[in-house]
């Protein structure tokens, strides 16, 4: 019943090798980064730099994740900084008051957006236009996400001076990685219960990865999807589950595999557990993106699957259940909001 979102999902193993030819130009257009490298936005555009950090490690680039309300308000920022913000639609207000409190303090800043046009970019110091059109902005945003992971990933390779190939990618290897996720997803959706909890674990780059996929299951009707870092699950927070529960943790790295392994054994006997495991001997920034791309299939694609299984409607605000109307108009209420009054 959710045929747009599938749509948008396999999309990505075609159009991803189509647009990093033209991403890697556009990045190596920008000016290097001359200190520190900021990036973030708000939700996926916040997520994607935290998924990224093992990305970003392979390539030889310390870039800090921050969300658009950090940078806004929070964040001590200097003239020698780049701030990369990210909004598809480049009108979200945060990222907006982002962009210009880190030109007020003189820091470079890159607008990553669809619209060239858009108050975001008009804010930025330099502009990366995304070369694609979404199919959809009503689902929960799948291919937006992975094309902003790319122009990311492209920006942090280019201010390496690395070569343009570097994050090359295939369409038979990316609908390879589609098929297994897909498989993968279902085998975990067939555990899941309605009346539980999902609560999403992951260390470093992948609790990115799990804050993004609890946010696909709060944009697919509201669902209840928790996500927290491994080791700080069990300081307390481990004290919420319970045996209608399906507990995840993701592990991408050498260093999280081992931890998460012992934490989905350790709650095995209190509800489902799974480890979902992706790491492989390529430690190069390609194979890093291409575990990432692994993951976040996996996610989108468990999402959709629960979706289809509870017939919920993902394009439709809380997937048409009650209050539906209450909660959109809160929320255009709250997102209108603009530190400018």
């Amino acid at each position: 019943m959710n045929a747009m979102m599938q749509r948008e999902i396999e999309a990505q193993a075609t159009l991803l090798p189509e647009l990093q030819p033209q991403l890697a130009e556009a990045a190596d257009r920008l000016p290097r980064a001359a200190g520190r490298i900021f990036a973030g936005g708000c939700g996926d555009s916040a997520f994607a730099p935290q998924a990224l950090q093992d990305v970003f490690r392979a390539i030889g680039v310390d870039v800090e994740a921050k969300t658009s309300m950090e940078i806004a308000a929070f964040a001590t920022l200097k003239a020698t900084d780049t701030v990369l913000l990210s909004s598809i639609s480049g009108g979200t207000k945060r990222t907006v008051d982002a962009a210009k409190a880190a030109r007020a303090a003189g820091a470079e800043v890159i607008a990553i957006t669809c619209n060239g046009e858009s108050a975001l970019a008009a804010a930025a110091s330099h502009t990366i236009v995304l070369p694609f059109t979404p199919l959809s902005r009503k689902t929960p945003h799948t291919l937006d996400y992975a094309v902003t992971l790319l122009a990311l990933g492209e920006i942090a390779r280019s201010f390496a001076g690395l070569d343009r190939t570097v994050l090359a990618c295939e369409a038979a290897d990316l609908q390879e990685r589609l098929a297994a996720s897909d498989e993968r997803a279902r085998g975990l959706a067939a555990t899941y219960k309605p009346a539980g909890k999902l609560v999403l674990l992951g260390a470093g780059c992948d609790l990115g990865t799990a804050n993004y996929a609890a946010a696909k299951f709060h944009e697919a009707g509201g669902l209840l999807a928790l996500s927290a870092e491994t080791e700080n699950f069990i300081h307390g927070m481990n004290f919420m589950l319970e045996p209608d529960d399906t507990l995840i943790a993701l592990a991408s790295t050498t260093a999280a595999e081992p931890r998460a392994r012992t934490v989905t054994e350790a709650f095995s006997g209190i509800c489902q557990t799974h480890l979902v495991f992706e790491i492989g001997g390529d430690l190069n920034p390609a194979g890093a993106f291409r575990r990432l791309l692994s993951q976040t299939f996996t996610m989108q694609l468990l999402c959709l699957a629960i979706a289809d299984q509870q017939m919920l409607s993902v394009e439709e605000p809380r997937a048409g259940r009650a209050n539906a109307d209450a909660h959109a108009k809160a929320q255009s209420q709250a997102m209108a909001f603009s530190a400018e009054g």
